[in-house]
């Protein structure tokens, strides 16, 4: 994709990843304390850490923010990439931008011998729906339940 260039976000780059994991939060009427979000994007970028923090930018400028943690899985047997969170800014949709980040994402999964990657899609997300089933996602019959700590 033309100017778009996707990579793993560093340390020179938390404030942008807070701007954007802030503007999804406030979109989806989730909670958008920025203290929780800074001690998210600490750990994600702290040495050793199994998350995963990418951004897409297009001409210089982040469109897009990635996030996701590495875990183990016997249902897989090894390791996969557990996706929290895919923000595409609202004038960058329908532009390839999410398409290439995924990309992006599992050609590095791939590389280094990850299983799968997992995520949930809120229901009346249709157009990410129609994305991930697009890139070969399979519906999993399960539900999501939380116990907060």
């Amino acid at each position: 994709m033309n100017g778009l260039q996707v990579r793993p976000a560093g340390a020179a780059d938390r404030d942008t990843a807070h701007r954007l994991l802030t503007a999804q939060l406030i979109e989806h009427r989730l909670p958008a304390d920025p203290e929780g979000i800074s001690r998210g994007i600490d750990h994600a970028l702290a040495k050793d850490s199994p998350a995963w923090l990418w951004l897409a930018e297009r001409d210089g400028r982040a469109v897009a923010v990635f996030l996701a943690n590495q875990i183990v899985s016997v249902e897989k047997g090894g390791e996969t990439l557990w996706m929290e969170e895919l923000y595409v800014t609202p004038g960058a949709r329908r532009r390839g931008v999410a398409r290439a980040m995924l990309d992006s994402v599992a050609n590095e999964a791939r590389r280094r011998g990850l299983r799968a990657l997992d995520l949930e899609v809120v229901p009346s997300q249709q157009a990410a729906f129609a994305l991930y089933r697009s890139l070969g996602f399979q519906d999993v019959p399960r539900q999501r339940l939380t116990l907060e700590l």
